[in-house]
């Protein structure tokens, strides 16, 4: 198994290196997408990377689907990158037809296989352990086995550092501290902060608390507020109506303010998917507002708002999210128009 400080190995060198399978597993979520990412990177032309990628939900699509695609030779190009999310959510008989072909996968095409789960669970049916332990075992000896746990509390401040560091800025220990405050263990929300950031006080400079209480914390805005409701309730013309006055009254650059609106987003579709999980596991509303750490009140708009979207809905949602992301980022469109993409994908769902 691979240790979970290896995820930079995953960006070092060309597509001809990459392996013909990979296992991902894990609880920590950031470190599998920016793994995905860092394949992806591989592909250093980015039609070659558009023309062969495809990614699959195995809740939605089969094995088959997966290895059909994965026994077509690539387009233009040397390798076909192919994505295969929710391996754990296999039955034992799907989990053999997966071993099958990874005992010979195609030598023209990089399977990652992601599971974001403990993948030797002990509460897991002795089948189930058996057939997954076999799994990994013929990963081992075709390709790659990635497990990335989460990070943990005492680490997290550490891991700010470094996330800044990359970006050139500093940031004092204070600021850190209300960082990991404000944001928890929320990795993605975290480098999306950090992001903002950087942009706000630019390279070479530092980030203070002062700057983390501004952009971080912010203001108690009623159009934000606003702003979840509406997406929430699938009210797209008023998502729309308060979204622009968002940005009319921002004294933030469009990009720094799109970061930040994705951000909230982000945490208020996290919270709606642990609030289904809460309702599933019959957990009062007492229970749900300490685990939460969110008011009575706040607790009822989100169990009102969580009926309008499946699990999967939301999942898909978080995964755009990551998307608009990047699109900021890197997209030379204007991340306004990204943002208002985001919201009709997610009203429209």
């Amino acid at each position: 198994m691979i240790k979970n400080n290896s995820l930079k190995n995953l960006s070092k060198k060309g597509m001809e290196s990459l392996q013909p399978i990979y296992l991902l597993t894990g609880e920590n979520s950031w470190k599998i997408e920016k793994s995905i990412s860092n394949l992806k990177l591989r592909f250093g032309n980015i039609s070659e990377r558009e023309l062969n990628f495809q990614q699959f939900d195995l809740l939605e699509s089969t094995v088959d689907d997966v290895s059909g695609v994965c026994n077509i030779l690539p387009f233009l190009s040397s390798k076909r990158l192919v994505i295969a999310r929710n391996v754990h959510r296999l039955n034992n008989d799907e989990l053999e037809n997966i071993i099958e072909y990874a005992k010979s996968p195609s030598p023209y095409t990089c399977l990652v296989l992601v599971a974001e789960t403990v993948w030797d669970d002990s509460d897991l049916r002795d089948s189930t352990k058996e057939i997954r332990a076999t799994l990994k075992e013929t990963v081992k000896k075709t390709g790659k086995i990635y497990n990335f746990n989460p990070i943990q509390y005492r680490n997290l401040e550490s891991w700010v550092r470094e996330r800044c560091r990359e970006r050139e800025v500093r940031i004092n220990p204070a600021a850190v501290y209300l960082l990991t405050n404000f944001l928890g263990n929320d990795l993605f929300n975290l480098e999306s902060e950090i992001e903002k950031l950087t942009l706000y006080v630019g390279k070479g400079n530092v980030i203070d608390q002062a700057t983390i209480q501004v952009l971080v914390s912010g203001n108690p805005e009623i159009s934000i507020f606003k702003f979840l409701d509406a997406l929430g309730e699938k009210k797209g013309s008023e998502a729309y109506k308060t979204l622009k006055n968002i940005y009319l009254n921002t004294k933030l650059p469009n990009n720094i303010e799109s970061l930040r609106i994705l951000g909230i987003i982000r945490w208020h579709f996290k919270k709606l998917l642990e609030i289904k999980s809460l309702i599933k596991k019959k957990i009062n509303l007492k229970e749900m507002s300490k685990i939460l750490s969110l008011r009575d009140f706040a607790i009822k708009k989100l169990i009102n708002q969580h009926k309008n979207f499946s699990e999967e809905q939301l999942k898909n949602c978080l995964l755009n999210l990551l998307e608009v992301d990047e699109g900021i980022k890197t997209s030379k469109q204007k991340s306004e128009i990204l943002i208002e993409k985001l919201v009709s994908k997610i009203v429209n769902i």
